[in-house]
């Protein structure tokens, strides 16, 4: 995984067939994959609930769910928003790496925006739990994260190659010699003129 650095963004497109299923595979994730699993330990019982971006699930049952499975209602969205945002921006920088636009650095610097921050932010809240035995344990699920990183990791662009690397150098136009013969500049003698 050293090599994420190598590629340069070239000034056309390179397009590759694949990159509308790389960017829908990494926006499916980013909207329907898990974000956080939490556990409630109530003494005498225990609570599992799964949460994504659009639906939820959550092990004792309540009202509007099927079998534990809920939709987040709209409302709750304006407070998810800077949050999905997040979540589209490795979108957005592996459609852009896949359609030569930027570098895979970039793009694997974006991977971590969606699930990085909330994986950092949700690190301090499980380390309490455990060093206190809470009866309350978040886990993160970065499914977005680890997906995009494999797919940057597993296929990337292959790099261009430039005329200048080959061994014979072509020459450019004005370097090239031209095939006629030299023409003879006049002299007073074969000037008709006079």
């Amino acid at each position: 995984m050293g090599d994420f650095g190598k590629g340069n963004v070239t000034e056309s497109a390179t397009h590759n067939p694949k990159s509308r299923l790389k960017t829908a595979i990494v926006l499916v994730l980013g909207l329907f994959a898990p974000i956080m699993i939490s556990m409630f330990n109530y003494g005498w019982s225990t609570d599992l609930s799964i949460q994504s971006m659009i639906w939820t699930y959550n092990s004792s049952p309540y009202m509007f769910s099927f079998f534990g499975f809920s939709l987040i209602p709209p409302y709750a969205w304006a407070s998810m928003f800077p949050f999905l945002l997040l979540r589209m921006v490795p979108v957005f920088q592996i459609h852009r790496y896949y359609n030569g636009k930027t570098t895979r650095k970039r793009a694997f610097i974006a991977s971590f925006v969606g699930d990085g921050i909330f994986l950092v932010s949700v690190l301090p809240t499980l380390i309490m739990s455990i060093l206190f035995s809470s009866f309350y344990i978040m886990l993160p699920l970065p499914f977005q994260m680890i997906v995009a990183i494999l797919i940057l990791w597993r296929s990337p662009l292959p790099t261009p190659t430039t005329p200048w690397e080959s061994e014979e150098k072509p020459k450019s136009w004005w370097e090239k010699t031209s095939d006629s013969p030299p023409k003879k500049k006049p002299t007073d003698d074969d000037d008709v003129l006079w």
